[in-house]
């Protein structure tokens, strides 16, 4: 299948303006999102094309119009005057945050509860994308996790990018639709834009990221009446409460009493940041309030066998909870052998101590797999890429996301990590070893690989 110049390679999702494809870009096969403008129905008939493609547009000229690392590049347009229908092509990322915290529609429910560094690193660059914005006289209208993407080239939570700008409005512009269109997504959007979305402006934008920021530290939703708001404190067993002066600002009923600005609010970030460094020491010996892990039987044994299981059985078959996190934990032993290999005593397995130098494709990590055969890497030449029930020893579930309190022996910044598993010909599944859980992703993906071998 093909659309303009770019071959399809999957559907990456479909919303009320159109839809979002994976595509190859021709000649060099450059990995892209191609946006198309396909309205629903209902969509059309409320607003009218005219006005649909006029929206369309705009979004891809807001986001074209504007350079920034934290947000999304546009690469190429098509008005629709020809015989394609209108599209536009954008950077690709694999990661989102919505999936990093995972969080499904049914957007009420826990999600993931993420460390304290990489909630403050993704706020913040969320912040710092959405200051460009304001600057320009930009509102963008929809922040939400789903629309937060995570560069993969990068260590650790990666770079931040902002995309699905389809909602977003210049100063002073009105809203193109029907009175009384809801603009934005629930849980996420400020009260003044909800009863009328032309009152938003850049401190609606900051009440998203305070609801998002809150969520990625608690794993729930902010109550929206404040009386009713559990303090971060009293949910995060690591945080004291001066966190909740910031969430009683950033979430203010009235745009006034927040902060006034992004800037303003990535200076509170910054004072909450040192604060939380002077006490990091304690975080590893701190109990864990959401999460009292069941630890494997001592001798047990994890599956050295690679297999294919669909989104149906993965859970079941690799023994995970309803946000992907093992059910049972191994017990962890880890020790240095001095070299450039690591001995679980616990289980016997022995792991390559740095993992690739670059985040590859799967395909890649496989060779990278070879490479060390090849080179007989520790003195050894059955290194292979681990299954799930491998890589998820290296995660116990007793430690605040984030922080390696008991692996310290591996790189923190390789926390995603392939597996030999697979779920189709073309997807396979892997464990971000930070935030401890299992999901799935496309081949062509670039995560990290850190080989095993039987002891």
């Amino acid at each position: 299948m093909k659309i303009g110049r770019y071959d399809i390679k999957g559907l990456l999702g479909r919303g009320g303006m159109g839809a979002v494809y994976k595509a190859a870009m021709p000649v060099t096969g450059r990995i892209v999102a191609l946006k198309v403008l396909k309205p629903a129905e209902i969509m059309e008939d409320l607003v009218g094309m005219e006005t649909l493609t006029d929206m369309f547009l705009k979004e891809a000229a807001t986001m074209a119009s504007i350079s920034h690392g934290n947000i999304a590049s546009i690469l190429d347009v098509n008005d629709g005057s020809g015989a394609d229908e209108a599209h536009f092509t954008m950077e690709y990322f694999c990661g989102n945050l919505g999936v990093l915290m995972g969080e499904t529609y049914e957007v009420e429910k826990p999600s993931r509860r993420l460390g304290v560094m990489a909630s403050l690193h993704i706020a913040r660059e969320m912040l710092a994308g959405l200051d460009r914005l304001h600057y320009e006289g930009i509102i963008h209208r929809d922040v939400k996790p789903f629309n937060v993407m995570l560069a993969e080239d990068e260590g650790g939570t990666g770079r931040v990018k902002l995309i699905d700008f389809g909602l977003s409005k210049l100063r002073g512009e009105r809203t193109q639709g029907p009175k009384g269109m809801v603009i934005g997504s629930p849980y996420y959007t400020a009260p003044e834009q909800e009863a009328d979305p032309d009152a938003a402006d850049a401190r609606s934008d900051i009440f998203s990221v305070g609801v998002t920021l809150y969520r990625m530290l608690t794993g729930m939703l902010p109550a929206e009446n404040p009386g009713k708001r559990r303090p971060v404190c009293d949910v995060h067993s690591d945080l004291d409460c001066t966190w909740d002066e910031l969430f009683n600002q950033a979430l203010a009923l009235a745009p006034n009493d927040r902060f006034p600005d992004a800037i303003a609010m990535i200076d509170a970030l910054d004072t909450l940041e040192t604060a939380w460094n002077a006490q990091k020491d304690a975080v590893c010996t701190a109990p864990n309030l959401l999460l009292e892990p069941k630890q494997h039987e001592a001798d047990w044994e994890p599956r050295n066998v690679a297999v294919k299981k669909s989104s149906k059985e993965a859970r079941e078959a690799f023994g995970l909870d309803e946000l992907w996190r093992p059910n049972e934990y191994a017990q962890g032993d880890f020790s240095d052998n001095g070299d450039g290999t690591v001995r679980d005593q616990a289980t016997g397995l022995i792991w390559e101590k740095h993992g690739s130098r670059y985040p590859l494709t799967w395909e890649r990590g496989q060779a990278h797999v070879d490479r060390l055969n090849k080179n007989q890497y520790g003195d050894r030449t059955d290194w292979r890429l681990p299954t799930i029930d491998e890589l998820t020893t290296l995660i116990t579930g007793a430690t605040e996301p984030g922080d390696f309190c008991q692996q310290s022996v591996f790189d923190p910044l390789k926390a995603r990590l392939w597996s030999c598993d697979t779920k189709a010909f073309t997807a396979a599944w892997y464990v971000d070893a930070e935030l401890g859980f299992v999901w799935w992703q496309d081949r062509t993906c670039r995560f990290f690989a850190r080989a095993v071998c039987n002891g």
